[in-house]
């Protein structure tokens, strides 16, 4: 039987948090050239954010003291009177009240124009070219993947099967490797090794994994090793957690829990490092005001509570934030009340050890690109490079294919 077809109707039928099937064929295709030892780890947390759907950043931090900016969003610009301001030329979107209050304690750093020459403004590859750092021709694994692969040379594993986690039903390309094998956790409660719903056929699951033996193929043992950590993965989780007591009350939206479950997995013994978040659709052709300000109210006020959450249990100081989305929007509205896709937009770095400000000039909303579009000023891969180098403690020439400046942020 080929190793295809052997790997598909072997591991069809089981999932962990939906996504095991592809961590299992991804570790069985993987190409096994080794790389170079890990280097020293300085011990901190990264929380990646994404803003799906495209994040209108001019209405997000907004150019008020710019007439060009009324004059192309003469019904969904937000009024002047009403913004949070940041200096005489930028505010906060009035919703961003959480995020104002942060960068106002010097926890934000605002990257502002960040993304890559040509952009592309297709949903899908747009995402995948900020999740693999690869604007362009194609990478198979994502941009922390590929750090994961490098810290973790081939035969070797993280201590902890969370140590890089996915808070959603599915595995983001970010964190697609050759090896390495993250969880994906839509529900704390639901995160279990799928083996059937009654008594007798999970207690078989178990003992056929803890008592598998590898024999003659490489294959079984790394299936067996794998299924058998998914299997108790969800007890083992859900006791570690178990004694973390949040310091604030997070509010109610999607996004929040994530952000809250994320400090349970950084304030206990789990062994998280890297942690995905999502929150969107920002994908706002039409109405799009009151859609994108429910959604800044939800980033701004999780993130707040996270971060105050964090500092209560002494975490703040270790723990970085950051958020990206597939591009930006046009700088005029449409006949919708809305904004098509765009380019340049800013990014976000919360926390403890975060160098706050202001990085970089609003983009100008005249002198536009060949497509009439916002110029950028700050390449996204120098944001990774930062992050890979100056917090995760790797090199970032050989993870980023290439040399980014990194940013002073941290």
């Amino acid at each position: 039987m080929k190793r295809t077809a052997f790997l598909t109707r072997s591991l069809g039928a089981a999932a962990v948090g939906g996504s095991m099937p592809v961590a299992f064929m991804r570790a069985a295709y993987a190409q096994s050239a080794p790389v170079p030892g890990a280097a020293a780890d300085p011990g901190n947390v990264l929380v990646v954010i994404q803003m799906s759907g495209g994040n209108d950043g001019l209405n997000t931090v907004i150019p008020y003291s710019d007439d060009a900016y009324g004059r192309a969003r003469p019904t969904i610009a937000v009024d002047p009177k009403t913004v949070l301001r940041i200096n005489e030329r930028i505010a906060w979107n009035p919703t961003l009240a959480g995020l104002n209050e942060l960068y106002k304690e010097g926890h934000v750093a605002l990257l502002q124009g960040v993304g890559y020459p040509d952009p592309n403004l297709s949903h899908f590859e747009a995402t995948q070219i900020w999740e693999t750092a690869s604007p362009v021709r194609p990478q198979q694994y994502g941009w922390l993947g590929r750090y994961l692969d490098r810290r973790y040379p081939q035969g070797s594993k993280p201590p902890s099967p969370f140590e890089t986690v996915a808070l959603g039903d599915t595995l983001p390309a970010a964190l697609v490797s050759a090896h390495v094998d993250v969880p994906a956790i839509g529900a704390l409660g639901a995160f279990s090794y799928n083996t059937g719903r009654d008594l007798a056929s999970k207690q078989s699951a178990g003992a056929l994994y803890d008592g598998a033996k590898a024999g003659q193929s490489p294959y079984l043992a790394m299936i067996a090793d794998t299924a058998r950590e998914a299997y108790h993965g969800g007890d083992v989780l859900r006791a570690k957690v178990a004694g973390y007591t949040s310091a604030v009350t997070y509010p109610t939206d999607g996004f929040a829990q994530q952000l809250k479950l994320a400090a349970q997995l950084i304030g206990t013994n789990t062994g998280t490092k890297i942690v995905f978040v999502s929150i969107g659709s920002f994908d706002t052709h039409a109405g799009q005001r009151a859609q994108q300000d429910r959604l800044l109210g939800y980033l701004g006020n999780g993130l707040l509570a996270f971060h105050q959450d964090l500092a209560a249990h002494g975490n703040d100081k270790r723990v970085l934030a950051m958020t990206f989305s597939e591009f930006g929007r046009r700088v005029t509205q449409n006949s919708s009340n809305g904004t098509d896709h765009g380019t340049a937009m800013p990014v976000f770095i919360t926390g403890g050890s975060v160098k706050g400000g202001i990085f970089g000039d609003h983009p100008s909303l005249t002198d536009l690109d060949r497509g009439g579009n916002l110029k950028f000023a700050t390449d996204f891969r120098s944001v990774y490079a930062t992050v890979i180098q100056r917090w995760l403690g790797r090199d970032p020439a050989d993870i980023l294919d290439g040399q980014f400046a990194p940013l002073a942020f941290v």
